[in-house]
C-alpha cells in the first residue's frame, strides 16, 4: 500500500519509518501544499496528517483533500485529541484522529488496512479477485490453494490491481505507486513485471488470463471467477 503523510514532526519521521519496516511504501511532504500536490498528481491508497503544519490549519487541508478525493481514508495523527478536535476532523471528511504514539503501531496497521480496504469495497483482510486471494494483513497472495512467491514491487502491483476490483490502472499510474517520483526506471520495466506475474500465476495453476491487457490504456484483474470460467466453458 502506498502511503502518503506529512513529514513536518519527529512524530511523523518515526511513524513513517514504522510504516516501511511493515511493508508499505511512504511519500513524505513537508507541508500542507506539497501533500495536496502530490495527492492531486499521484496514486495513493491513505493520507496521514499531523496537524503541525508550517502552512495553514489541518482541518481546512482535510477539507481541501477530501474535494480531490472522495474515497481515500484521510487520518490525523497527534499526541494530544479532545473530543472538539475529532468531531471537528469527522466533520470535515477524516476517517480518524489517532494518538500518535500512544497507540501502538499494531493497531495503527490494522485501522490503515481495515480503511483501505473498506474504501475499495473489500470487507475482509483477504481480497478475492477472479481466482486471486490477497491476504492484505500478512500480504501474502495465492491462487486457488497454491501460494504464489512475489517480491516486494511484484505483490505491491497486484495489491494496487486488486484494491481497484477490476478497473484499469494506466503505466503512468503503476509507475506511481510503485516509483513515487523516485528513481523511476524505464517504465518499460512494468511489461517485465507483468510478464513475471503472468508466469507466477500459471506456475501456481492458473488457466486463464489474470491479469488482463487493455491496448494503449493500461491493465486490470480478470474479476471472473475460476468457477464461473469452467461451467462458461
Amino acid at each position: 500500500m502506498r502511503i502518503l503523510l506529512t513529514d513536518t514532526t519527529w512524530n511523523m519521521a518515526i511513524l513513517a519509518k514504522e510504516l516501511r519496516d511493515a511493508g508499505f511504501f511512504v511519500t513524505e511532504a513537508g507541508s500542507g501544499a506539497e501533500l495536496t500536490e502530490f495527492a492531486r498528481l499521484g496514486e495513493q491508497d491513505a493520507i496521514l496528517i499531523d496537524p503541525d503544519l508550517p502552512d495553514g490549519d489541518a482541518h481546512d487541508l482535510v477539507r481541501r483533500l477530501r474535494s480531490l478525493n472522495r474515497h481515500i481514508p484521510i487520518c490525523l495523527f497527534t499526541r494530544k485529541v479532545d473530543d472538539q478536535d475529532l468531531t471537528r476532523a469527522l466533520i470535515n471528511g477524516a476517517d480518524d484522529v489517532i494518538r500518535w504514539p500512544d497507540h501502538g503501531v499494531g493497531d495503527i496497521l490494522a485501522r490503515l488496512r481495515a480503511y483501505v480496504r473498506r474504501a475499495a469495497g473489500f470487507a475482509t483482510t483477504e481480497v478475492e479477485v477472479g481466482g486471486l486471494v490477497i491476504d492484505l494483513e500478512q500480504q501474502v497472495v495465492r491462487y486457488g490453494d497454491m501460494p504464489v512467491h512475489l517480491t516486494r514491487l511484484e505483490y505491491e502491483l497486484i495489491e494496487t490491481m486488486a484494491l481497484r476490483n477490476g478497473r484499469l490502472i494506466s503505466r503512468d499510474q503503476i509507475m506511481l505507486q510503485l516509483y513515487a517520483w523516485k528513481d523511476e526506471p524505464d517504465a518499460k520495466i512494468i511489461d517485465v513485471y507483468i510478464c513475471r506475474l503472468r508466469a507466477k500465476m500459471a506456475a501456481a495453476g492458473a488457466t486463464e488470463e489474470v491479469i488482463v491487457t487493455s491496448f494503449a490504456q493500461g491493465y486490470r484483474l480478470n474479476t471472473i471467477p475460476v468457477e464461473a470460467t469452467a461451467v462458461a466453458a
